[in-house]
């Protein structure tokens, strides 16, 4: 991918926010807050966590249906673009946080949501990262998002993460798999016709038990 300048960089960001901002939720992130079972977080403010969150439409819906959301993004254009849309009322539920996703210490969420933003994590940092999600989810919590995978056009770039369908199996291993969808189609990106390869994933921790004494 090109090298851009940091103020070219921006007004490309902002280009990108403005031509996305027009489609609706992720249909990923909506079958995750219809179909689920969020009767642990009934007790509480629900709290999700939305990494690489762009334009902010999936925020936007996070926080229509209640949810406190921790947005967080890499880039200074996301959280400007994001906060001009933002109604005032849902305005003390969202904490905006620029920083890249990697070496975060995220705290503990009902729900993690990274749309497309995990496979631009560098590989070498990609299992601190997870390790990292997993470890914020709540027991009882969900995490939702999108990995690529080995024959994704982009797949030459060494700056991204990619994964074939055993590795997405592995890093699974102790979750429960809601959904596990794998996709190889033609189609369109930000920059022109792309040749995609991703996986789908919904994975929840287990509730905790409760013991009971007789």
């Amino acid at each position: 991918m090109p090298k851009y300048r940091p103020d070219e960089t921006s007004r490309r960001w902002t280009a990108y926010y403005r031509y996305t901002s027009k489609r609706p939720p992720r249909d990923l992130l909506l079958q995750a807050l219809n179909h689920l079972d969020w009767e642990h977080a009934r007790k509480r403010r629900r709290t999700a966590i939305d990494l690489g969150f762009g334009a902010g439409n999936d925020t936007l819906e996070l926080l229509r249906r209640g949810w406190s959301v921790l947005a967080i993004d890499g880039q200074e254009a996301a959280a400007k673009f994001l906060a001009g849309r933002v109604p005032p009322s849902a305005r003390p539920r969202l904490t905006t946080l620029v920083a890249p996703m990697e070496g975060l210490e995220l705290p503990p969420a009902d729900l993690i949501y990274a749309s497309f933003s995990l496979p631009f994590c560098r590989p070498e940092r990609f299992p601190a990262l997870w390790r990292n999600i997993r470890r914020a989810l709540r027991p009882g919590g969900h995490f939702a998002g999108q990995l690529f995978g080995v024959r994704d056009q982009w797949h030459a770039n060494p700056e991204m993460t990619f994964q074939s369908i055993q590795e997405v199996r592995r890093m699974a291993r102790g979750l429960k798999v809601e959904l596990l969808r794998e996709t190889v189609e033609d189609g369109m990106s930000f920059n022109g016709p792309k040749n995609w390869h991703f996986f789908d994933v919904i994975l929840g921790r287990p509730p905790r038990r409760v013991h009971r004494v007789r």
